[in-house]
């Protein structure tokens, strides 16, 4: 009997909105398949898709995301196969999920995540206002949306909307409100139980604990749209997410809400300064519109439907042979193997295949299928800025096609080797700086030439920029590594190249504090892309490659920003360098004052600069990771209201949120910033007296000092203080005194003495 195989396999592509939002179907996961096992690095790849989905589809309208395969197979017999049942729940059509179910289960899961985020934003939105009422509309269409996603609608039973997939043997769809004892498996019962939330109006379900996998993965997405909604701070930790103003600047608005709404974009354009409390629900939906824009609409599945169910498990397992999906890294180097055997009498031993080893070496720190996958499309994202400043897209065929059209462009074996060679450095770079372990090395490898000081300095420069989440800074450092690793020195062979590199590294640490110091991200991005582009990138060549034209491409940057002199900077800064703004820019302020730093006799609480070695040094890898500086304690508490009898000064509590300044903020070790927490002055300065004091003698009298004033330490507690190895940081603040005041006055004083030392340091660093 001959088979028409034309009509075998029914093949579509079909975006997730259009997958789900198929009346009346719902989905089953058979008995033999495996439970819900996606990790969160599997979370983490797909929510940082979709992000930078969308900040690529500011330039590019025709971006989409391929989210893989789907293999469906329909039940011909549910009333026998779908089990267990009752007969009344059943969806009209069912669906047997093949291949593809741990894509949908997190889909459905997302969608839940994404409805409450909107409506609970659309809660707080004023209801007098004539200029959201269009917001609203807009809300509720996107509601209605999600609600397709992880939901089908029967129109019978309570609730008469049923989970859209449940899992075989462990769930079965029920007619009345049984769900506990329905719906057993952990995404059927978080959905039926956010079903049930919606449609009696009560409270969403709390977020699943972090103990299993599952609720890992639902806090680790909840995460990630706290920060799509978060994009508009300008400390925001998401910078692959772009803010609602270049959204609304560059996205055809009938994407985002189905026709133009000039009312919106207003309040967006002429946000205020502070943003306001309704202009920052503006800007979070926007923000989380244009997520959900790109998760419904560009993201898509290729859908196949075997009319057999055996062809349906041939085809699953021809797609998943190998068991991991390829990188555009592994499908491009058969491409140079190929080349080189052709042309150079073999691969083995050849030059490129030593390059490649880096490359290896880096890619095989990767511990799973996906973090592999995410560590490939930032190298590539990476190496493509260096190479030439390309903002290369993280789909598989854009970097591949990048890939080839640059080695084929070679002219000679040569430039080829040479491309390959640029990989490697950059490989090399991100191993040996980016992943730099202080507690095996003392030091960044290829910089033993340079004074030990500054090597450090460097190497906690690299810790800090990772911290802050300052990818860019990569793309520049890279360059300057990559000399240091050839051995070779700038144009003017002033500095040999691994003092280039260690200058370099303080370069740009000052350049990002300077700039996140007094301004928000906007537009720092673009500042190393003309760089790169105009002068420094591999294809510009090494000419204009020398620490003395960073510094002066730095410093004219600051000029063009205002903030090129220090009276000009520290306007700004004293006003800006909040912990709420910048974080991770205060931890790094505070090591730099603290470093060679003493009391000031004559305006106790401050600090000045004193000689070199006048402290323990601060500006050392292993200080930067050290338990004793591992957070950021506000003096005056973020929540005095906790403090009883407290009498912090409410200036600091004011609409410009003055206890956020640098001036409130020390470095301590975590535990005893628990124990500090909101304690009242006297208090917390027994404990900075305990961290302060170093002559053991003196403890007995200071415990007795404590309890003259209403303190009572704790054993463990003094241990904690005992215990702590670096604490010079902390005398000045001793000197104030029990009875001082740590005021507005006091903490505008001590923020300008920090901008003070931080100018000095930090200027002498681009000069």
């Amino acid at each position: 009997m001959s088979v028409d195989i034309s009509q075998a396999f029914i093949t579509s592509s079909e975006t997730i909105s259009d997958f789900f939002q198929r009346p009346g179907v719902g989905y089953y996961i058979p008995l033999y398949q495996r439970p819900y096992s996606w990790d969160t690095e599997n979370i983490d790849q797909l929510m940082s898709d979709i992000c930078r989905g969308v900040d690529a589809l500011l330039s590019n309208d025709k971006n989409i995301h391929f989210l893989g395969t789907v293999i469906l197979v329909k039940e011909s017999n549910p009333f026998v196969n779908i089990n267990p049942q009752d007969r009344k729940a059943l969806p009209p059509t069912i669906y047997n999920v093949i291949d593809g179910q741990q894509r949908i289960s997190t889909i459905t899961l997302l969608a839940c995540l994404l409805y409450q985020r909107l409506e609970l934003i659309g809660e707080k939105l004023p209801n007098d206002n004539s200029d959201t009422a269009g917001l609203k509309e807009a809300i509720d269409t996107y509601l209605a949306t999600l609600m397709e996603i992880f939901s089908v609608d029967l129109r019978r039973g309570s609730p008469p909307r049923k989970p859209i997939i449940i899992r075989g043997a462990v769930d079965g769809w029920t007619f009345d409100r049984d769900d506990k004892n329905n719906y057993k498996s952990q995404v059927s019962y978080f959905i039926a139980s956010f079903i049930r939330a919606i449609t009696d109006k009560s409270e969403f379900p709390q977020l699943p604990p972090t103990g299993s996998s599952f609720g890992k993965n639902i806090r680790k997405m909840n995460s990630w749209l706290k920060d799509v909604e978060k994009a508009y701070e300008p400390d925001s930790d998401d910078e692959e997410f772009p803010p609602a103003w270049e959204i609304l600047t560059k996205m055809s608005q009938v994407d985002l809400w189905s026709y133009e709404r000039p009312e919106l974009i207003s309040i967006v354009e002429n946000r205020s300064n502070p943003i306001s409390s309704l202009e920052k629900q503006v800007c979070s939906l926007v923000q989380l519109f244009a997520f959900c824009h790109y998760l419904l609409q560009r993201c898509c599945f290729t859908l196949n439907e075997p009319v057999s169910e055996d062809w349906a498990f041939d085809m699953f397992q021809s797609l998943n042979a190998t068991g991991t999906p390829l990188t555009a890294l592994e499908t491009f180097k058969p491409l140079v193997v190929n080349f080189v055997s052709s042309s150079s009498g073999g691969f083995k031993g050849s030059k490129s295949e030593g390059y490649f080893e880096q490359v290896d070496e880096l890619l095989s720190s990767a511990r799973s299928a996906s973090s592999k996958n995410k560590l490939t499309n930032d190298y590539l994202t990476l190496f493509a800025l260096t190479h030439d400043g390309t903002k290369l897209p993280t789909q598989f065929s854009a970097q591949r096609r990048w890939l080839t059209e640059k080695y084929n462009g070679c002219t000679s074996i040569t430039e080829r080797e040479e491309f390959i060679r640029r990989m490697s450095d950059l490989a090399a770079y991100l191993v040996n700086a980016v992943k730099f372990e202080p507690n095996k090395l003392i030091a960044i490898p290829k910089t033993e030439g340079v004074s030990e000081p500054h090597r450090k300095q460097a190497a906690l420069c690299i810790l800090y920029l990772k911290d802050a989440g300052h990818k860019m800074a990569n793309a520049i450092l890279s360059r300057f590594y990559a000399l240091a690793i050839r051995g070779e020195s700038n144009a003017d062979n002033e500095f040999v190249a691994d003092n280039e590199f260690v200058y370099a590294c303080k370069a740009v640490a000052a350049f990002f504090t300077l700039w996140r110091s007094a301004l928000s991200n906007t537009g720092l991005d673009d500042v190393y892309r003309k760089l790169l582009r105009e002068q420094m990138s591999w294809e510009k060549g090494n000419t204009a490659l020398t620490v003395t034209n960073l510094k002066a491409y730095f410093r004219n940057i600051l000029n063009e920003k205002g903030i090129g002199s220090k009276n000009d900077w520290k306007n700004k800064a004293t006003q800006y360098l909040k912990y709420d703004n910048a974080k991770t820019v205060c931890r790094f302020a505070l090591f730099v004052t603290a470093h060679d730093t003493i009391s000031d006799p004559t305006h106790p609480g401050l600090m000045k600069i004193g000689t070199s070695g006048s402290s323990p040094s601060y500006l050392e890898p292993t200080q930067w990771l050290s338990s004793d500086f591992k957070s950021i304690e506000h003096v005056a508490p973020q929540k005095p209201e906790l403090s009883p009898g407290n009498n912090w000064d409410t200036a600091l509590y004011g609409n410009n949120d003055d206890y956020e300044q640098i001036g409130n903020l020390t470095l301590l070790p975590g535990e005893i910033n628990s124990s500090a927490g909101n304690k009242r002055w006297i208090e917390k300065w027994i404990y900075y007296r305990h961290l302060a004091e170093t002559d053991p003698n003196n403890l007995t009298a200071l415990k007795q000092e404590a309890e003259n004033n209403g303190v009572n330490l704790k054993e463990t507690t003094i241990n904690l203080l005992k215990n702590t190895s670096h604490k010079h940081h902390i005398l000045p603040i001793v000197q104030l005194g029990a009875t001082g005041r740590w005021d507005k006055s006091f903490v505008d004083k001590r923020t300008e003495r920090i901008c003070d030392i931080l100018w000095e340091r930090l200027n002498a660093w681009l000069t």
